[in-house]
């Protein structure tokens, strides 16, 4: 077993202070090859004990015993995909969807709605349907930020606080058709009322790419291929990594992700402590 899988295997086990060197080793390993044990303890904010004390359960001698096995690990191997087969269909699939979003993309453009969102007073992110769980999803990356952050997921309710939102606050729109009418009523109000709008979509003559202060375009993957049942909000979900990778290049968010991530992840093993 390699150093990082058993670093893994025994995340469960480790104490809290424990658990922020070994998800800085798991998510670095490289980086943490290149430092002394007083620059790791001091980039988690853990004691040079709190690390000995890892190193002796990660059944290693001392600091640079695991920097050493740690070099030692070689990269894993990505495992061929047999051509022609449904793992193969469903890869090229994404690949494409991938590949026409990725063209699609504004780096600048992108980078003016993480700004629009890092000011803002509130954010609401609307979605119905399948697109209703990936606003979900985006709304807890948010709360994660420190970001006030609410998924709206009915149609009702997105109507209702459009009417009450105002010019310091910001709707983040998915569909990929853009067609959804409920949503874009919802997000032509809240314009009504000062908000700004930032819409993701699949068709660049929709109702919502039209209406929204800040749009998006990502491939719609019904106009790959239609016949299979694969996630539709593949593309969506890109640009929303890439708007989240952004904001997490302002220091504030991303203590404030660590912090939450840190206190999630101590609920979870606490038993074990």
């Amino acid at each position: 077993m390699t150093i990082l899988k058993k670093i893994e295997e025994d995340l469960p086990t480790l104490s809290r202070q424990e658990r922020k060197v070994a998800l800085q080793i798991i998510q670095n390993p490289q980086e943490v090859q290149q430092m002394n044990i007083t620059t790791l303890a001091s980039k988690v904010e853990v004691s040079n004990a709190t690390i000995t004390r890892f190193v002796k359960k990660m059944d290693c001698h001392d600091f640079y015993e695991l920097k050493l096995k740690l070099a030692s690990d070689r990269p894993n191997q990505s495992k061929e995909i047999s051509k022609g087969s449904i793992a193969d269909e469903v890869f090229t699939f994404y690949k494409n969807v991938l590949g026409d979003t990725a063209e699609r993309i504004d780096l600048d453009e992108l980078r003016k709605i993480v700004d629009v969102i890092s000011n803002c007073r509130r954010i609401y992110v609307f979605g119905i349907g399948s697109s209703g769980y990936t606003a979900q999803e985006m709304a807890q990356r948010l709360i994660r930020m420190g970001i006030a952050a609410y998924p709206m997921t009915e149609s009702h309710i997105m109507y209702i606080t459009s009417g009450i939102i105002n010019k310091d606050d910001v709707i983040l729109a998915l569909s990929t058709s853009g067609s959804t009418t409920d949503l874009n009523k919802a997000a032509s109000l809240a314009q009504v009322n000062g908000a700004k709008v930032i819409g993701i979509t699949g068709v660049e003559k929709s109702r919502l790419f039209e209406l929204c202060d800040y749009p998006v375009l990502v491939k719609n993957s019904d106009f790959i291929d239609n016949t299979h049942f694969v996630n539709s909000q593949f593309a969506i979900t890109y640009v929303l990594d890439i708007i989240t990778t952004l904001l997490l290049e302002n220091d504030t968010f991303s203590k404030r992700l660590s912090h939450t991530v840190e206190i999630v992840m101590d609920n979870k093993f606490r038993n074990n402590n």
